[in-house]
């Protein structure tokens, strides 16, 4: 399993050689992928140190120059520029994408300072960015492409590694193109059941891998249920996501981040603007920085986001509509 970061560094290099116009600036010098960038294309490479800040603002001053410019960091550190990005590349009109790595838990145990569990929050509150969250390797490919073709304001959110349940999601095809959400696990019987209510999980990233073995629970209990993979966040193409979930009586959302602002707030957004009315749940981690020692699975499991919790939770919510 390659690392989200090594195969989109890879691919965008494979670009770089046919394009003197692409830039990568890196605040971090620890992966081989990177090494061929600082070897190999020493003009079209910078390394700006710890200064997440000036990477940013730099980045903007290429890019209003005619630069196609990347900035890869520590997804955690995309708070320590969030003024550079609102004022330098959004307010400026000047696009870059930045590969934001290690999103949620995936640096645990190095401690909530490392852990981003608000970045969707606060990065999709800025005007005019686009957010994505690949499930994995297999989409990164098409991500390039785009993002090298029609160059805009894009926040990438790149896994360190991805759930083994969704490897071999979207593997020789093209998503990118599509409205960003796709079903990874479909569980409708044709024709409906009468009396039956249908529900959608909607997640994105790592957690589509608890998605889908909670999906395997209840479907095993006799629930009607279906996971989709958000992996577009913003914007969310509205009129096509809520006719997706028309089918669904409940909508449950599955984040690895505090809930206020995050992944479920864009859902409820999206389905209010269109008045649609549906039972939701929203499923995430508790609001508080979590100083427990552990790897990412164990902080999941030890913060309410364990497969039997989840579904527990989903069980007793949909007993709740059910009457």
């Amino acid at each position: 399993m390659i690392a989200q970061r090594d195969v989109f560094l890879t691919a965008l290099f494979e670009k770089a050689k046919l394009d003197k116009d692409i830039m990568l600036i890196s605040v971090d010098m620890g992966a081989p992928s990177l090494d061929r960038w600082r070897s190999e294309l020493p003009d079209q490479f910078l390394f700006a140190g710890i200064s997440e800040q000036n990477a940013i603002n730099v980045a903007a001053g290429l890019s209003a120059a005619g630069k196609k410019v990347y900035v890869y960091f520590m997804a955690a550190w995309a708070a320590r520029c969030f003024e550079q990005v609102r004022y330098s590349c959004a307010m400026g009109n000047n696009p870059i994408t930045i590969l934001g790595n290690g999103v949620g838990l995936g640096y645990a145990p190095a401690g909530p300072a490392h852990e981003p569990n608000e970045d969707i929050a606060y990065m999709r509150s800025i005007n005019g960015i686009e957010v994505y969250c690949p499930a994995n390797g297999n989409i990164i490919s098409d991500l390039v492409e785009l993002t090298v073709k029609e160059p805009k304001l894009r926040y990438i959110r790149l896994e360190r590694k991805y759930a083994q349940e969704v490897e071999a999601c979207y593997e020789n095809i093209g998503y990118v193109n599509n409205v960003g959400i796709y079903c990874v696990r479909p569980g409708l019987s044709e024709p409906r059941k009468e009396g039956v209510s249908r529900t959608c999980i909607l997640s994105s990233g790592y957690m589509l891998g608890r998605a889908i073995r909670t999906w395997e629970m209840l479907i095993k209990n006799g629930f009607e249920a279906s996971v989709m993979d958000l992996w577009k966040i913003k914007p969310i193409n509205q009129e096509f996501f809520v006719n997706r979930l028309r089918e669904y009586d409940n909508i449950v959302t599955l984040e690895e981040q505090t809930l206020d602002g995050g992944f479920g707030a864009a859902v409820c957004e999206a389905l209010a603007d269109k008045n649609a009315k549906k039972n939701v749940l929203r499923l995430g981690l508790p609001e508080r920085f979590i100083f427990e020692n552990g790897d990412r699975d164990h902080l999941l499991d030890t913060n309410g986001l364990s497969t039997d919790e989840i579904y527990d939770k989903i069980k007793n919510f949909l007993q709740l509509q059910a009457g």
